[in-house]
């Protein structure tokens, strides 16, 4: 569990980071991909998206790392959003053409979204909290409703 725990703390700071860069530096990192943002509304709009809900997700990722019984669910949705992101990006590249960034890009998103997936999968699930079914809950045997 511990090494499922660590590669979702890496997407988590990944996503955190991303999502800090481009709340903080919309401008340098739209132009890093091509995007132009012309007014305030855009920067807005691109604040909001590309880096809320980056940092936001990253800080979900990142708390469900620290709650065992979560890891799971922080891996699953890790590699969904990974392998959306993934897939996306390589219909790009096939049908408007190569870019070496978005390469990069899409290589890690592939890389993290299986591994994150394969986690999902392969992690040890958190031990179940409710008594064993053989084990009778209720105080020294007592049943309810009273015998009369």
């Amino acid at each position: 569990m511990a090494l499922w725990r660590l590669v979702l703390t890496f997407i988590a700071l990944s996503f955190a980071g991303f999502g800090f860069a481009f709340l903080s530096n919309p401008n340098e990192m739209a132009t890093m991909v091509s995007i132009v943002l012309p007014d305030a509304g855009g920067r807005t709009d691109f604040r909001a998206m590309y880096g809320g809900f980056e940092f936001g997700f990253g800080v979900f990722l990142f708390l469900c790392a620290f709650r065992r019984e979560f890891v799971r669910v922080g891996l699953f949705a890790a590699a969904c959003a990974l392998v959306g992101m993934a897939t996306a990006r390589s219909m790009g590249l096939w049908l408007d053409g190569f870019d070496f960034l978005q390469f990069m890009l899409v290589l890690s998103e592939w890389a993290g979204g299986l591994l994150a997936a394969w986690g999902a999968l392969m992690a040890k699930p958190a031990p179940d909290t409710l008594p064993p079914p053989t084990e009778d809950p209720t105080p020294d045997h007592e049943t309810f409703p009273p015998a009369a």
